[in-house]
């Protein structure tokens, strides 16, 4: 059986990083992002980090002891359309792909090298520096022949800023000395095990025969062993698992307590959501409303549908009245935010007593804003409190935007 080739891609500072993209005047300065409620740091750029600021440290302390950092609160949307891109970007490498997380991805790069004619260490240097051209993302890129040895070849490419690819003759020299607890996909208790059969280091796995591990760990141990060798035993489909629920989020520019304001916000977190739900093809049968004030007290109000959607217009009314009664008069608010809870896959949604023709032009309406975002640019037609009030509202304008 041919060699697999597994890449791992890797954002830089993740979040610090897309946030120094949208102000250049930032970059190659302390930088630090906060949690949703600025509650705590939960990514640094490099030189935040050569300050001292811990991941995780509470905002409060880090504002005392560490002067002249740039604190800026979570932006999510713009750190997932900026994931999105980068993930979209890879495809030009290969159509198998696997999302692992907001910032990194697993990509199948078996033949590359003949097809972009380069080796593989000329091939990792040129998607990192494509990523970095087209995206202006700072990304590591790790090869090798299975994801747990593409892991490790990530993190040694984020020890000297760039790539590194693992040659498959060199897989015992490469992980010689590295201790178990290190290795992707060993958590605490199975370092504990394998230190009783005197396993501490990631080579030393490669000693034991296959049933020690069949007999002890099973299936997830045999798996281990084989993907340290370099074959590659965990499956990369190009599938990614639908999430189980989709927000978004987001703190004002600017405390407020204008109420139009606020409410265009949501609207806007509606439609994103909304838009997520019709890419992975979902639907949801919860909605809430989630307005968090400048003393980081939340209000939240969902509402259970007697029917699923993915449509916006569909969904506007029912936000609008719960935003009504979580939204009090004189509060100054920090964020808000959508949330689509229980969803269902929309191949497996039933027709309800509902679909009728305002249903399907919902669904059209959608449609089309989507398309129209993809040709013109995010939120060239807004709904609710900026501007349209009813489908039949939203049908008109749409087809005047067409016809122009």
């Amino acid at each position: 059986m041919k060699d697999k080739i597994i890449g791992l891609i890797d954002g830089n500072n993740f979040f610090a990083s897309c946030e120094i993209l949208m102000n250049p005047s930032l970059r190659n300065k302390p930088v630090c992002v906060l949690s949703n409620n600025d509650g705590c740091v939960i990514a640094r750029s490099n030189e935040a980090k050569k300050l001292g600021i811990k991941m995780g440290m509470p905002y409060f302390m880090a504002k005392r002891e560490f002067k002249g950092v740039t604190y800026l609160s979570a932006n999510f949307a713009l750190y997932h359309d900026l994931s999105e891109r980068m993930m979209e970007f890879l495809k030009q490498y290969s159509n198998k792909i696997d999302v692992y997380s907001i910032d990194e991805a697993f990509i199948d790069l078996s033949g590359c090298d003949k097809i972009f004619k380069m080796n593989y260490k000329e091939l990792a240097e040129k998607i990192k520096k494509d990523i970095e051209t087209n995206i202006g993302l700072n990304v590591s890129v790790g090869i090798a022949n299975s994801k747990i040895l593409a892991k490790i070849a990530n993190h040694k490419a984020k020890k000297r800023k760039g790539s590194y690819v693992i040659e498959r003759h060199l897989i015992k020299e490469e992980i010689q000395n590295m201790p178990i607890e290190e290795i992707w996909g060993i958590g605490r208790n199975i370092a504990r095990s394998l230190r009783k059969y005197g396993i501490f280091y990631a080579d030393e796995i490669l000693l034991k025969d296959d049933n020690f591990y069949k007999s002890i760990y099973g299936k997830k141990g045999l798996e281990l062993k084989y993907e340290l060798e370099g074959k590659s035993v965990i499956p990369l489909t190009g599938e990614n698992e639908k999430p189980k629920s989709i927000q978004r989020t987001r703190a004002f520019p600017e405390f407020s307590k204008d109420k139009e304001y606020i409410k265009t916000e949501l609207n806007m977190h509606l439609h994103n959501v909304c838009k997520k739900l019709r890419e992975h093809n979902l639907e949801t049968g919860i909605i809430s409303v989630m307005l968090r004030t400048k003393d980081f007290k939340v209000y939240f109000k969902e509402k259970k549908l007697n029917f699923t959607t993915n449509s916006e217009v569909m969904l506007l009314d029912i936000t609008d009245k719960l935003f009504e009664s979580v939204y009090k008069e004189g509060i100054i608010y920090r964020s808000s935010g959508i949330w689509a809870y229980l969803l269902t896959d929309t191949e497996n949604t039933q027709l309800n007593l509902f679909s009728d023709s305002n249903t399907k032009k919902a669904n059209k309406i959608s449609s089309l804003l989507d398309k129209l975002e993809d040709k013109y640019g995010k939120n060239i037609i807004t709904l609710g409190s900026t501007g349209i009030k009813s489908i039949a509202q939203t049908h008109k304008r749409i087809m005047n935007f067409i016809s122009t």
